[in-house]
């Protein structure tokens, strides 16, 4: 039985340690669209924060008190506590010995690419992350006396800004009517349709087919209503069921 135990144990770890013999876990990596520089975390933060909002517009409305409706959509953020590690954590197995650079230099990276307000493209593997953001800000101190240095890091969603001219927007404007009108039509068509299809069931046999999906128990509920005949228009009838 030990044997076997130790056997199930070996499998488990060999199913969970990566390439680099070590525990699978995301990777962070960050890269400017301006300069396509790039930096690859070589420690993993313990968790993200996402943080997503719809914005609201509100007004005081006499007896009805507040009323806030929706109105656009705030910037998604991300933020994250980490630590960008000196030389000597390097032969610690947590983290990706080829990835590493040193921490002041990151610091500087990160640093310019916040104060140029260059547009970075996250990813983070084994999520759904993998968007454009800005640096909102960058916090750091140094930790430990060995080189080590912790940070905090907050991103912003960039959505880029569209400007249309008064004729530009009143043409977008007009396709996104059309588009719902035609949406409506649509499902007015659909509704018409299903109607006309439930409008044909008015004999016996189409509504026990239609409520128990086998019309052969059509001749019980029909000798209950004193029906003969399957095909006999009950429309309007009370029926006895059961």
């Amino acid at each position: 039985m030990a044997l076997k135990l130790s056997g199930l144990v070996n499998t488990v770890k060999k199913a969970i340690i990566g390439l680099e013999g070590r525990v699978t876990r995301s990777e962070f990596f960050l890269t400017n669209l301006t300069n396509n520089e790039r930096i690859q975390l070589c420690m993993t933060p313990e968790e993200v924060k996402a943080r997503a909002e719809t914005n609201f517009r509100s007004w005081n409305i006499i007896e009805r008190g507040e009323v806030k409706l929706p109105k656009g959509e705030r910037l998604t953020s991300l933020s994250w506590n980490g630590i960008l590690p000196g030389a000597n954590i390097l032969a610690n197995s947590f983290v990706t010995h080829t990835a590493w650079e040193s921490p002041r230099e990151l610091v500087k990276v990160f640093t310019r690419w916040r104060e140029a307000g260059d547009k970075i493209k996250i990813l983070i593997t084994q999520t759904p992350i993998n968007m454009d953001v800005f640096i909102k800000s960058f916090d750091y101190e140094l930790s430990g006396g060995q080189g080590n240095i912790k940070y905090s890091l907050e991103l912003l969603a960039a959505k880029d800004l569209k400007i249309l001219t008064v004729e530009e927007a009143d043409k977008a404007k007009e396709a996104e009517t059309e588009h719902r009108a035609q949406e409506l039509k649509n499902r007015a068509a659909q509704k018409s349709k299903t109607g006309a299809r439930i409008s044909k069931i008015n004999n016996i046999w189409a509504i026990v087919q239609l409520l128990t999906g086998n019309g052969g128990d059509w001749e019980k509920i029909a000798a209950a209503n004193g029906i003969s005949d399957p095909t006999e228009d009950i429309s309007g009838r009370v029926i006895i069921w059961g």
